[in-house]
């Protein structure tokens, strides 16, 4: 993943800015809540460890997400949240040079399905309007579908474990309602060093832990 890629989904939470002035009302300290959301996903990539192929990388682009995080805030410091995220990025075959192989540009579609959980670790002057560090983990499930050089459809599905680094903050502009803007990196483990992806053709990684980004912005519901 590139570094541009990575400052991205930490950068952009700069947007918290928006977060103004805190309403007026009463608020319980602890509290349920459901938050429908949507963004963007930044892919992240798939090292070679071998190149005879010709083959420099496999790249995961970017794409839409969506998805909805069902939180309990115990106390006004800490809480639970659970979340389930889908994106459809595609999967790009790098070469180093464009005439290496049969293989090197091709594209496959990916599905991405995240189910997570996270410790959210609240921050700020007025339960209105908060910042979180969010840690956790899960699984994360990556399935692909595409054709091979004969045509031939070809599908795979795989589920491994995930971790998750989060950083956000919520406006409250009523008891009830709010917005609030997340963004977190994934590391999923993807089996190692040697480990074998077969679409095309099977070669070895280098890829222990396969990175994503994700930035969203969501709708939030407070149930009390």
């Amino acid at each position: 993943m590139s570094v541009i890629r990575t400052t991205a989904a930490v950068a952009a939470l700069a947007g918290l800015a928006f977060f103004a002035t805190p309403a007026q009302a009463q608020y319980s300290e602890s509290s349920a809540w459901i938050t429908p959301f949507a963004g963007a996903y930044f892919g992240g990539s798939f090292t070679p460890a071998s190149n005879s192929f010709g083959v420099r990388k496999l790249d995961v682009g970017t794409a839409f997400t969506f998805g909805a995080r069902l939180g309990y805030k115990f106390n006004p410091s800490i809480g639970l949240v659970f979340e389930y995220a889908h994106a459809d990025p595609t999967l790009t075959v790098q070469c180093n040079t464009p005439s290496a192989g049969v293989y090197c540009g091709k594209e496959i579609d990916l599905g991405s399905n995240v189910y997570e959980g996270t410790f959210n670790f609240y921050f700020g002057s007025t339960p209105q309007m908060q910042g979180y560090i969010a840690i956790g983990g899960g699984a994360s499930n990556l399935s692909g579908s595409g054709q091979d050089s004969t045509g031939a459809s070809v599908s795979g599905s795989s589920t491994k474990f995930s971790t998750v680094f989060g950083l956000g903050g919520t406006k409250m502009f009523n008891e009830k309602v709010g917005l609030t803007l997340d963004g977190r990196y994934r590391w999923v483990n993807v089996d190692g060093a040697d480990s074998y992806y077969c679409y095309y053709y099977c070669y070895a990684y280098d890829t222990s832990w396969y990175g994503s980004g994700e930035i969203s912005l969501g709708v939030k519901y407070q149930f009390k």
